[in-house]
């Protein structure tokens, strides 16, 4: 999908040609293994990115089998982006170079500017004096990079390269960030958009905000932020746009050993206390404690659909888990409702006289491979229900797998055929599983929100080829209902027709 210009410059600043750039220029390129100009250069290459790279070195000729230009004013043809990668007092003059050049786009990866000392604040200053005057973006300075897969361009010191997807995610953490898009890769989360935000000298968080709220790649939005500066302006920002596209804060510096943390971390001073949690909610953004519950929401609201409200249905191969997933569920707010004798009757076809016949609805281990879907369907047809919670369906074939490897392991007359086909069977019935439970929530527009009975190395998302959701299976129950809370809370707040002023 192609993005137009006018939708994506505002503030005459050219976010088209940074966030999707046909050309990338390394002015810092090296040669040596754990250097920054080798890292980022060497992640763009093997990352696949398919435009123009031109590496900037003064004493090199030739790395990764490119040429190398001098200066970056000798590249010929356009450069869209750099990334700079040089020390910091030798910047000014390489963005002069950039803005001879006609350079839209700076990723400066560089430290040593307003996080260190007064020194460097001035500095910071000078470069955005000469962004400004040369109308070029300027992303950083204090960077780990970006990375846009729907560009084909992974630009971080971590060689990550998450899957292209609809959830964009700004940092004002680079490691915090990295970290999280390592996990995304791992987890099967797809990324629109990756960016170390850094000091935030040219633009800030609500500037990313107002791209990020036009671009047709993105669904969801996900902020760690240790400041805002105009708290008024994010928060009228963020409240328009969460209309649209959810926005999920980590927030850092809650505390005061974290606000003075993040002092010395980006150089960004206090000032935030005046935005509380309660604000957030006024303005419909769901907040995160942890770095883990931003990618645990991320999956909820790209992968399933909303609830229309607070209603759950529990499903659950053990009685256990079903009591702790209830009372989680009490806890945030979310109510689990009896069951009407016509759903008790229809289920209780399929189970034994002593299951538990309410909701929870425990299947008491059951190997029926047709209860679970049929407990899921009843609930989600009944109209007193607004999503499922069901608990270790998806799972047991990792028991099942320890098992077959312990009995040939131990039983040298162990039949391998008859195992190998347990195996197959144990496999196939959870891909099945997930295929219809997809198939459900198409049906019935309902979120099924399912929790592992064991860990596995598939991740916690399923996908199932040309459906619009996909199996979300979290590793706990508390997992499975904060991320359903959350996701009750932003309908709840979709669903107001009047605002109060912030």
């Amino acid at each position: 999908m192609e993005i137009s210009q006018s939708q994506t410059e505002f503030q005459g600043l050219p976010f088209k040609s940074a966030f999707r750039p046909e050309s990338v220029a390394v002015i810092g390129a090296s040669p040596t293994f754990l250097k920054w100009g080798h890292m980022i250069l060497t992640n763009i290459l093997a990352g696949g990115y398919e435009g123009r790279v031109f590496p900037v070195n003064q004493k090199e000729d030739l790395i990764c089998g490119l040429s190398v230009y001098k200066e970056i004013g000798d590249i010929p043809g356009a450069v869209d982006l750099a990334f700079i990668t040089i020390p910091a007092g030798k910047v000014a003059a390489a963005l002069e170079q950039c803005g001879r050049k006609g350079v839209k786009g700076i990723v400066l990866i560089t430290s040593g500017f307003s996080e260190a000392d007064d020194e460097g604040r001035r500095l910071e200053e000078r470069i955005v004096k000469i962004c400004r005057q040369w109308n070029m973006l300027l992303i950083g300075p204090n960077t780990m990079g970006v990375i846009l897969p729907h560009s084909k361009l992974f630009a971080t010191a971590t060689h990550a390269r998450p899957r292209k997807g609809s959830v964009a995610f700004i940092s004002q953490s680079g490691n915090l960030g990295n970290q999280l898009i390592l996990w995304a890769q791992q987890q099967g989360i797809g990324i629109s958009a990756f960016v170390g935000s850094g000091n935030e000298a040219m633009i800030n968080c609500i500037d990313y905000l107002e791209y990020l709220e036009k671009d047709p790649y993105t669904r969801t939005i996900l902020l760690y932020i240790e400041s805002v500066g105009d708290g008024r302006k994010f928060l009228e920002a963020a409240r328009r746009i969460n209309r649209k596209k959810p926005i999920i804060v980590l927030k850092g510096g809650r505390t005061e050993a974290g606000n003075n943390a993040a002092a010395s971390h980006t150089g960004s001073l206090g000032g935030e206390a005046n935005i509380t949690e309660a604000a957030f909610r006024q303005a419909g953004i769901l907040t995160s404690k942890v770095p883990s519950e931003l990618l645990d929401f991320s999956i909820g609201f790209s992968c399933l659909p909303l609830p229309r409200g607070n209603r759950v249905g529990i499903v659950t191969l053990g009685g256990g888990w079903g009591v702790v997933t209830a009372d989680g569920c009490n806890e945030k707010g979310l109510v689990v409702p009896r069951l009407p004798e016509h759903i008790i009757a229809t289920i209780g076809k399929y189970l034994p006289s002593f299951w538990s016949r309410g909701n929870p609805v425990d299947l008491v281990g059951t190997r029926d491979i047709e209860v679970p879907v049929v407990a899921v369907e009843e609930l989600l047809k009944w109209e007193g229900i607004d999503a499922v919670i069901c608990l270790g369906i998806v799972g047991r074939h990792e028991l099942v797998r320890l098992m077959i490897d312990s009995a040939r392991r131990s039983d040298e007359r162990a039949d391998s055929k008859f195992l190998n086909q347990v195996e197959s069977i144990s496999s196939g019935f959870e891909n099945d599983y997930i295929e219809r439970v997809t198939e459900l929530m198409e049906k019935y527009e309902k979120p099924v929100i399912g929790v592992s009975l064991a860990r596995s190395d598939k991740g916690t998302i399923s996908r199932v080829e040309g459906k619009r959701y996909k199996g979300v299976f979290y590793q706990t129950p508390e997992d499975a209902v904060n991320v359903l809370a959350g996701m009750v809370g932003y309908n709840s707040f979709l669903r107001k027709r009047s605002f109060y002023p912030l």
